[in-house]
């Protein structure tokens, strides 16, 4: 994996890397979720990878749950699928900014550094 910082502060974009294999790999989810807490974002570009595997890479973070508005694939719960055509207004779901579920009392993925 390569890791390029794309800011002095925030950011890096992970290169050579697919999501399905760290599903598999502890070492390779352990450097992925290294990565995240150093850089806060990271990208990966040109994932190939199934709903099952989109599942599983993100359960290694913790147990997932449906999105209390949206609700969560049928066939794979604690996963939101977006549906956009080219006639709805740009201001819609992925182009809104937004937070999820910030307002619980345990937000998703709430990690201190070095843990």
């Amino acid at each position: 994996m390569k890791v390029e910082q794309l800011t002095c502060s925030i950011g890096a974009e992970l290169i050579g890397v697919n999501l399905a294999d760290a599903v598999h790999d502890d070492g390779l989810f352990a450097e992925i979720r290294a990565q995240l807490l150093k850089h806060r974002v990271v990208f990966l570009r040109d994932q190939d990878i199934t709903r099952a595997e989109h599942v599983a890479f993100a359960r290694s973070f913790g147990e997932l749950e449906d999105h209390p508005v949206v609700g969560s694939d049928p066939d794979h719960p604690g996963l939101v699928r977006i549906y956009k055509n080219p006639d709805q207004p740009l201001d819609r779901y992925e182009n809104a900014w937004h937070t999820d579920a910030t307002w619980r009392e345990a937000p998703p993925i709430s990690v201190l550094p070095g843990s």
